[in-house]
C-alpha cells in the first residue's frame, strides 16, 4: 500500500502539469500565433497535443523539435517560438501524456514514447530530413531530448537547465531519504554521455535553486559540448534565451543546422 501511495506521491512531483492551461486555451492562443494544432499518435495507442509553427523561409525546412519542462507547456516558450521563427526555423512542441490535450498518464517509459512519435511526424509526415532537425529540452524535457538524441541522430541536441540524472537531483533535494531505490522515474541524463553524436549546446543558469548549476557544468563535460553558456543570476523559471545569450543559441543551431545546406 504504501509502495502504491509512494508512487502516486512520485508521479505527482515528477509531471505535476502546468497550472491553468486548458484545450480550450490551446486553441484560441494556437490561433493568434498561427500554430497548427497536432494531434500525434504513440505506438501504444496515446493520442499528444502538440503545436507547428511554420517559418516563412525559402531554404529547406530545419525544424525545432522541443520538449518542455515537468511544470510547463507550450504557452511558456510563445517567445522563443518567434525568436526561432524569425531566423528560418520551424518550431514543433508536444505535450506529454497526461498534459493539456494528450492522453494517458505520464511516466518515463511513456514520455520517451512521445518523444519517438514526435520524432516521426516530423521526420516523416512534415518529411524532414534527420540532420535538418534540432532538438532542444529544457530542464527534465532534456532528459526526454538525450534519450531521443541517442537514438536517432539528429542535426543537433540543445539541453537547457537539465539535470545529470533525476536520481542525483532528489538525493540533493531529500539526502535523507533511500531516493535510489526508491524511485521509479529515474531520467539518467548522463549516462547517454558518449552516445549522441551531433553537436551539443549545454544552457544553464548560474543562480538556478531547483537544478543547480553544477549540473550544466557536468553535463557539458561528460558530453564534450561544443558551447556551454552558463546565464548569470538566471534562476530555474528564469528566460535564459534573450539578449546576447540568444544571439550565442542561434549562432550554435546555425552552425550545426546550417540555413543553406553546404
Amino acid at each position: 500500500f504504501m509502495r502504491s501511495v509512494f508512487a502516486q506521491f512520485q508521479r505527482r512531483m515528477v509531471f505535476p502539469g502546468p497550472e491553468g492551461v486548458s484545450v480550450s486555451l490551446l486553441g484560441e492562443v494556437a490561433g493568434k500565433v498561427g500554430a497548427t494544432e497536432l494531434h500525434i499518435g504513440t505506438e501504444d495507442g496515446e493520442t499528444l497535443y502538440g503545436w507547428h509553427r511554420a517559418a516563412v523561409w525559402s531554404g529547406p525546412r530545419r525544424v525545432v523539435l522541443y520538449f518542455h519542462g515537468n511544470a510547463s507547456s507550450l504557452l511558456a516558450q510563445i517567445e522563443l517560438q518567434n525568436l526561432l521563427l524569425s531566423e528560418g526555423w520551424d518550431f514543433v512542441g508536444i505535450h506529454y501524456r497526461g498534459y493539456p490535450g494528450s492522453s494517458g498518464v505520464p511516466s518515463e517509459a511513456g514520455l520517451h514514447a512521445d518523444a519517438m512519435a514526435a520524432w516521426r511526424w516530423v521526420t516523416g509526415e512534415l518529411g524532414t530530413a534527420q540532420r535538418r532537425v534540432a532538438i532542444h529540452g529544457r530542464s527534465l524535457g532534456g532528459g526526454v531530448g538525450v534519450q531521443l538524441a541517442a537514438n536517432v541522430g539528429p542535426g543537433a541536441l540543445v539541453m537547457e537547465s537539465t539535470f545529470t540524472s533525476l536520481v542525483d537531483l532528489a538525493k540533493e533535494h531529500y539526502p535523507f531519504l533511500p531516493i535510489g531505490s526508491l524511485l521509479r522515474h529515474r531520467f539518467m541524463t548522463r549516462e547517454f554521455a558518449g552516445k549522441v553524436s551531433c553537436p551539443v549546446l549545454v544552457a544553464h543558469g548560474r543562480a538556478d535553486t531547483l537544478i543547480d548549476v553544477h549540473h550544466g557544468k557536468e553535463l557539458a563535460r561528460l558530453f564534450r559540448a561544443d558551447a556551454y553558456i552558463e546565464v548569470p543570476r538566471m534562476d530555474h523559471n528564469d528566460v535564459l534565451l534573450v539578449g546576447t545569450i540568444a544571439t550565442r543559441y542561434l549562432a550554435f543551431l546555425e552552425g550545426a543546422v546550417p540555413g543553406s545546406p553546404q
